[in-house]
């Protein structure tokens, strides 16, 4: 079969990465490079040996600086990306003070990063030095007190909020989706009422609509079900409507896992594992979400995926398949699986430069 044109501009050179991946250990040996080679076949290479289960990658500063969380390891780690040939070298690596760190977000002005970490509940923060490497966190925010046994907490994702000074956080164990006050950068983040979600839910990913960021679309990977909640320069959030993302009648194991929004705001994507099925929602003008259909992931255990830089293609990490595999966007069809798969050993995410 002849591949697929590449949608992303082509490289300068052959072997130049356009962009890296993680994965999961023993198979993922650390961070992978993404290059073309001279007929646009897409390959990967080892470009920075790592144990530990990079599972979580961020490019910053316009794609200088590479952060991964060894999610096995309880590490973070930093890197410096060589602009002319994408050359990793390794500026910091630390313990972050808590057990399988699983996502990491940035703040607006680029200072410090706060680690959700899915063992034990906490979050922690690091702060950015002048060489751009994260330091070892000197900040943490426990559980939320009173709920039910920290020993449930599961931090799954940590996010600020575009325009606000908010930070939202999901715990998975304890089914609450955290909102916190952020009132200045030597101060520590005020915890507000949040919302707490049915029992069984699981919040995992979630999302601000591009256009309308008082609105928030909530995957729950127990429950398979997005939320579409609203929220307001305060802090409160209201919930205003429940979707399984599984399709009418499917009663087998499913866990749902990544959720994305188009850039123009018109779409949803969410990933379904063991089911193993992409998942789409129309949003209206009001931003209401609605089951446009599915289409299958081409493997197993869809982990996460990403926009290509156009916005065209769909890049989904085929973690138990050990591949990446690329679906083309085509305005309002499902996305269509193009034909190209790319080796990824335990593939976890895949970030663009």
């Amino acid at each position: 079969m002849t591949p697929a044109t590449p949608t992303i501009s082509s490289a300068p050179f052959e072997g130049l990465p356009f962009a890296y991946a993680g994965g999961y250990a023993p198979p993922c040996a650390g961070i992978h490079a993404l290059v073309r080679d001279a007929e646009g076949h897409v390959r990967t290479r080892l470009a920075a040996a790592l144990p530990g289960s990079p599972t979580w990658l961020h490019l910053a500063e316009g794609g200088r600086h590479l952060h991964a969380l060894l999610e096995d390891g309880h590490e973070l780690a930093s890197f410096d990306v060589d602009p002319e040939d994408g050359t990793l070298t390794l500026l910091s690596r630390h313990a972050t003070g808590g057990t399988l760190p699983v996502h990491l977000a940035l703040d607006a002005q680029a200072r410090h990063a706060w680690i959700a970490h899915y063992g034990d509940g906490t979050l922690r923060r690091a702060a950015i030095g002048a060489d751009g490497a994260l330091r070892a966190p000197e900040r943490v925010v426990m559980p939320r007190v009173g709920v039910d046994p920290v020993a449930d907490a599961h931090a799954h994702m940590i996010r600020h909020h575009p325009r606000w000074p908010l930070m939202l956080g999901s715990d998975l164990g304890r089914d609450l989706l955290r909102v916190w006050r952020l009132e200045g950068p030597a101060a520590d983040p005020l915890e507000l009422d949040g919302l707490t979600l049915p029992t069984g839910s699981g919040p995992r990913h979630f999302v601000f609509h591009p256009q309308d960021d008082g609105q928030v679309y909530l995957l729950n990977e127990q429950a398979n079900a997005l939320d579409w909640l609203g929220l307001d320069g305060e802090g409160r959030l209201t919930h205003r409507l429940r979707l399984s993302s599984l399709p009418e009648g499917f009663e087998g194991l499913s866990y749902a896992s990544d959720l994305l929004v188009a850039p123009d705001g018109r779409r949803l994507f969410a990933l379904n594992r063991l089911h193993d099925a992409i998942a789409v929602f129309d949003l209206d003008d009001q931003g209401r979400p609605s089951w446009r259909g599915e289409t299958w992931a081409q493997g197993s255990y869809p982990r996460s995926a990403t926009f290509s830089p156009d916005g065209r293609e769909l890049w989904v990490c085929l973690q138990r398949s050990h591949q990446v595999c690329v679906f083309r966007l085509d305005g309002q069809e499902l996305p269509r699986f193009d034909g190209r798969f790319i080796a990824m050993p335990g593939a976890a995410c895949v970030v663009f430069r």
